[in-house]
């Protein structure tokens, strides 16, 4: 599972480094908006009418001004430190060299 995530979490700081160097002025909801604009537009309504319209206004719209490497950059940090390759396991009583 560890490989796993931290596999992931290499994909999404590799990711985060390719937006970051491609353009790093670009803001999260401009590329949202220029790969499915539909999807932008349906999650705003979802949240408008059934979640609350504040929670829209206040929270998700400010957060799509962030830079777009933001996302896959902190998502990959937080999948990091859950792998935590770096950690050596706890050796038990009893283990037994390989």
């Amino acid at each position: 599972m560890r490989r796993i995530l931290g596999g992931i979490a290499a994909l999404l700081l590799i990711a985060a480094a390719v937006l970051l160097l491609r353009n790093h002025s670009q803001q999260a909801g401009e590329l949202w908006a220029s790969i499915n604009p539909n999807s932008l537009v349906g999650l705003g309504s979802l949240i408008e009418n059934k979640v609350d319209p504040d929670l829209w206004v206040d929270v998700v719209l400010p957060m799509l001004t962030w830079p777009a490497w933001v996302f896959p950059g902190g998502l990959g940090i937080i999948l990091l430190l859950l792998a935590r390759p770096w950690v050596a396991r706890h050796r038990r009583p009893g283990d037994i060299d390989a």
